[in-house]
């Protein structure tokens, strides 16, 4: 589940930024597991059934996320092709740098937690032992 919250953070950095477009995702059975929708600097996170559970804005190089209750949970700080994030107490909790088309997650303690790939397809999601977790389409 960390690393599906920290994939959405790089998803909603990721998208068109004038038109609003909706992702979804799903888990390795192919199950919608959650969408998120963005708008300009603005993303919008709902569960498999369409209930929002999070939206986050991006300002600069910094994207703040929120609970559905408008509680700030975190950040992301991107820098190059490095990015940090935050717990809401400003703790580092994760780390990702990408190489190609490959995003390595990493945890607070610099272990690999997984991988992001993209291709012409989407991007596929694997876990720090290569086994696939979830897609983005």
């Amino acid at each position: 589940m960390k690393i599906l919250q920290i994939t959405l953070a790089v998803t909603a950095l990721g998208l068109a930024a004038n038109a609003a477009e909706t992702q979804t995702y799903r888990d390795a059975s192919g199950r919608t597991t959650g969408t998120v929708t963005t708008s300009g600097s603005h993303a919008t996170y709902r569960d498999a059934r369409g209930r929002t559970t999070a939206t986050s804005t991006t300002t600069g190089s910094t994207t703040t996320f929120r609970d559905a209750q408008g509680r700030v949970i975190g950040t992301q700080t991107v820098s190059g092709t490095h990015a940090t994030y935050r717990d809401a107490r400003g703790r580092t909790v994760a780390t990702s740098t990408q190489s190609g088309n490959t995003t390595t997650y990493r945890d607070a303690q610099g272990r690999t937690a997984g991988t992001a790939t993209q291709s012409g397809s989407g991007t596929t999601y694997r876990d720090a032992r290569g086994r696939t977790t979830g897609t983005k389409r």
